[in-house]
This record gives C-alpha cells, structure tokens and sequence, in this order.
C-alpha cells in the first residue's frame, strides 16, 4: 500500500511541444497503449477510443493544427492554472496558465 500511494503522490502530467521527429520505440507503445486501456474512466464507462497515428505527413498536418483557447474550458479551470512553474510544482496539480496564447 505504501508503494501504492508513493506512486499516487509522486504522479505527474508532463506536455511539451510536439515533435514528429521523436520516435517511441515499439515497445514503449505497447506500455503506453496498455496503460491506457487500464487508465480509470467515470463510471467506469471506458468511452474512448485510442488511435495511433505514425504516417509523417499526417503528423506533420496535426501538428499544424491551429485552434484558439477555449474560453468556457479556462472559465471552468480556472482555479486549477498555475502562472509560474514554482506554483505548478508547490501545486503538484493543473496546468500551465503560459500554455495558453496571450489573446
């Protein structure tokens, strides 16, 4: 049990920028696909679906993908940006308030 919350503590989000060049190995897709499928969902109701994508020239056209913030979403989360990476890590929870464009 210890372990358990150790890990549960310890957990943490990381998003960068996305990079078509970096590729992840086979095996690391089958741990992370797995994960995925054992990832809690309300109810319990696993209602997603998972797509992989790895052609380079769909990639690249997702990457270019271009959408504005979605204001509803920043209104409702709004307790949960953080607006220094300090705030962020003392929080240990939400995002990054810079992740968003200025406007």
């Amino acid at each position: 049990m210890q372990e358990l919350m150790r890990l549960i503590e310890s957990r943490q989000s990381a998003r960068g920028l996305f990079d078509p060049e970096r590729a992840i190995p086979a095996e690391d897709m089958e741990k992370i696909l797995e994960a995925a499928r054992w990832a809690p969902t309300a109810h319990n109701m696993q209602n997603f679906e998972i797509v992989v994508v790895d052609d380079r020239q769909l990639l690249t056209a997702i990457s270019e993908i271009k959408t504005p913030p979605n204001l509803t979403f920043i209104k409702e989360n709004y307790q949960q940006l953080s607006f220094t990476e300090d705030e962020l890590r003392r929080r240990k929870t939400g995002i990054m308030g810079t992740m968003f464009p200025k406007s």
